[in-house]
């Protein structure tokens, strides 16, 4: 696509036009250039092509510049410190596309239908293939991406999540946030159908699984760490908190949990760990920092998998995965169309 059919579309498509007018880059403003290839169609970006008026190339590994390029106002595009004049784009996805098994949509009618129930009104996703449960049990594991996973279980770290056997190589959608990729998750909808395309929106107007279940006449449970992400509507939410001081939740979620299926496991029951995102913004990515956490949250998966009844249908997931960055106080980060940020795993266990 051409530079300024690019911009065109940043401006027309849905909520880009704002984040065009807000965002400033170089003295004038500026759309991710992530935006501009997810507009174009793009699923995951492995390396961009630059062809300038001139026919001259420049090639850059995605995972090296994401989140560090811009199509300015003015037609040119950013990269890091340098500023390019720009013919045409052109994005390479990674060959990993072509083996995806799951999307995040799908999981909302997955469960549904494991449930016996109707997929939510909007979903876009089909529900894979697993036989009827008298529950369903979804563990999420924030920041957990696939190629993140495959380093940590090739060190040992996770041989709870190792006895599942192989996840399913799953994809996210953009931008790969925890927002966004929860409303995807329960809506079974992309963010251009349930209105939550960015940070900031934190709830749907478009009927989610949580919906189906208590429409149903059915149980919802949710437990989550010391905050929302995203408003769980129609289901009874516990928040835990860090009430042990110790810099974490996934400790307190994990308690709060095991309390909930003490008294009876919920129809469908939403369990999200947050500490290994939470040490990867922190610390980075690979950091033994985040090797701790994650050794830690796939303990507790175990824990809960020696809790649960006979007839629970597990699904495991990550929300979206994390690349390494400098500056603003982070070390890590999410929300680029990289391998890193895009791919996620994904386990479904029958009963």
């Amino acid at each position: 696509f051409q530079a300024e059919d690019g911009i065109r579309d940043a401006q027309e498509s849905r909520g880009l036009g704002d984040v065009y007018k807000r965002q400033e880059v170089s003295g004038q403003p500026a759309v991710p250039l992530d935006r501009i290839l997810a507009r174009a169609g793009c699923r995951a970006v492995a390396r961009v092509v630059l062809i300038g008026p001139d026919a001259a190339r420049q090639e850059w590994d995605w995972g090296s510049v994401a989140g560090r390029a811009w199509w300015l106002a003015d037609g040119r595009l950013r990269i890091g410190e340098e500023i390019w004049t720009v013919g045409r784009v052109e994005a390479v996805e990674p060959e990993m596309l072509d083996r995806v098994e799951a999307e995040i949509t799908d999981l909302a009618p997955t469960t549904a239908a494991a449930l016996g129930l109707p997929a939510p009104a909007q979903s876009r996703g089909r529900a894979l293939p697993v036989p009827p449960a008298g529950h369903v049990l979804i563990v999420l594991l924030d920041g957990l991406g696939y190629l993140r996973y495959q380093e940590a279980r090739a060190a040992g770290l996770t041989p709870c999540l190792a006895a599942l056997g192989e996840p399913r190589l799953g994809l996210t959608v953009y931008p790969s946030i925890t927002t966004v990729a929860t409303a995807a998750l329960l809506t079974g909808a992309p963010p251009a159908v349930n209105g939550v395309d960015r940070s900031g929106v934190r709830s749907t107007e478009v009927e989610t699984v949580l919906d189906v279940v208590s429409k149903a006449g059915r149980r919802a449970v949710a437990v989550e760490g010391d905050s929302l992400p995203f408003n769980l509507r129609g289901a009874e939410v516990r928040l835990s908190g860090d009430g042990d001081g110790n810099g974490h939740t996934d400790d307190n979620v994990l308690e709060n949990a095991l309390a909930v299926l003490e008294k009876g496991m919920p129809d469908l029951f939403y369990i999200h760990f947050h500490g290994i995102d939470d040490a990867g913004h922190a610390f980075g990515p690979g950091s033994p920092e985040q090797d701790a956490r994650i050794a830690a949250v796939d303990q507790a998966v175990g824990a809960l998998l020696d809790a649960l009844p006979s007839d629970v249908l597990l699904v495991v997931l990550a929300d979206h995965g994390m690349h390494p960055v400098q500056g603003n106080g982070r070390l890590g980060n999410h929300g680029t169309l990289s391998a890193l940020d895009m791919f996620i795993p994904v386990w479904i266990v029958s009963p």
